[in-house]
């Protein structure tokens, strides 16, 4: 951005103003001295910037936001801005709280909730794939109806309306040095990669993924994050306790966890690119490609992503609140003895758990008639 936009221009702003020497207004001074001379008849003119957190300094992104909230008052034509950006936390904050932008006139867009994004998708991916068939050199031994609706519905739906899942995939399938046919298979799982070509089909998206996650302050912050998303992957799922108790709202997952209220939005602020709280207040992954990040060794194998832990964290979840009452209501209280969940630290395992719970019960008297069964 910083190459498309610099020098020389006009002064709205003060020259003591002591945000002048900010790169950001040295570059918003110049594109306003440009258009100043074209701005005849005042035209309405359009400014669009691309990727703003794409910048590698996030001071320079948001004194850009400020300058250019600062100064919109002051142009004597019509200009709007147009800026796309990913939802990072230090971007969503200038929006959400400084003064000069709540003064601006502003419209937020998330492309998530746009109800056209997967049509529009669908097209992307039809008109990519007859491309293919057209151009590459393979096209000609490809059927005559390539690939079927149902296998574009299954990529529209992998691609949850954000096109870096659809882009990658396309990457992938057209490269002129391998069978189209083959590599949408590889994709669609029903075979795997060449290992002989060292083939990374989702290269382009794993660095996203990993880029996102690795921003997490320390690596306590980054293992609780993962839990996070084991819990939300098995919500998905729609299985066992997963289906008759959990919901996704924050106090659940704090309470799981055992957080306090509101640590879970602290938690996942260095990755509101990824998941965020939705307007119904229940926790929301952007991308349902990231479960297969996550769960394929060879993609997200660095990560601390360990559902046998939550599957732990559960258990001991149902214990404490559901069967330990059903013992206190027996007045049974004095034989058990059921740790937290930061007790159970110890025996992080899923044998080391199981030994605790043998332990615990087999103290019970012989005459509590206990009939228990527990699906996870």
């Amino acid at each position: 951005m910083q190459e498309l936009l610099v020098e020389p221009l006009c002064g709205l702003i003060p020259q003591k103003a002591p945000y002048r020497g900010f790169l950001p207004w040295r570059i918003f001074k110049s594109l306003l001295s440009i258009m100043a001379k074209d701005a005849h008849g005042y035209q309405p003119r359009l400014v669009v910037i691309d990727g703003l957190d794409e910048c590698q300094n996030p001071d320079v992104q948001c004194e850009l936001l400020r300058v250019i909230a600062r100064t919109i008052p002051h142009i004597p034509y019509p200009l709007r801005f147009l800026i796309t950006s990913r939802p990072e936390s230090h971007i969503t904050r200038v929006f959400d709280y400084d003064r000069d932008l709540q003064a601006a006139i502003i419209h937020r867009y998330n492309l998530s909730d746009d109800p056209d994004a997967d049509a529009d998708i669908w097209n992307f991916f039809e008109t990519e794939f007859k491309e293919i068939c057209r151009v590459h050199p393979l096209g000609k031994y490809l059927p005559l109806v390539w690939p079927d609706e149902t296998t574009i519905s299954r990529l529209v739906k992998r691609s949850s309306g954000h096109y870096i899942y659809a882009s990658t995939v396309v990457k992938y399938i057209r490269s002129p040095k391998h069978r189209p046919d083959d590599r949408l298979k590889v994709i669609l799982r029903l075979q795997p990669p060449h290992a002989s070509d060292q083939d990374q089909p989702y290269a382009q998206l794993d660095a996203l993924y990993s880029l996102v996650l690795l921003g997490a302050e320390s690596p306590g912050q980054l293992e609780k994050i993962c839990l996070v998303f084991g819990i939300l992957y098995f919500q998905s799922c729609n299985i066992g306790f997963f289906r008759k108790s959990m919901n996704s709202y924050p106090s659940k997952i704090e309470e799981l966890l055992e957080l306090k209220a509101g640590d879970l939005v602290l938690l996942i602020d260095p990755i509101l690119s990824l998941i965020t709280i939705n307007k119904q207040g229940a926790v929301q992954i952007f991308h349902k490609s990231l479960f297969d990040y996550l769960l394929d060794p060879s993609r997200g194998g660095h990560l601390p992503f360990d559902l046998p832990r939550v599957h732990e964290i559960v258990a001991t979840h149902i214990l404490e609140k559901y069967i330990c009452a059903f013992i206190f209501a027996l007045h049974l209280h004095p034989f058990l003895t059921l740790c937290s969940y930061s007790q159970y630290q110890a025996h992080s395992t899923p044998i080391g758990l199981a030994t605790k719970i043998h332990s615990t019960f087999i103290t019970l008297p012989t005459t509590a008639n206990l009939d228990i069964s527990i699906t996870l």
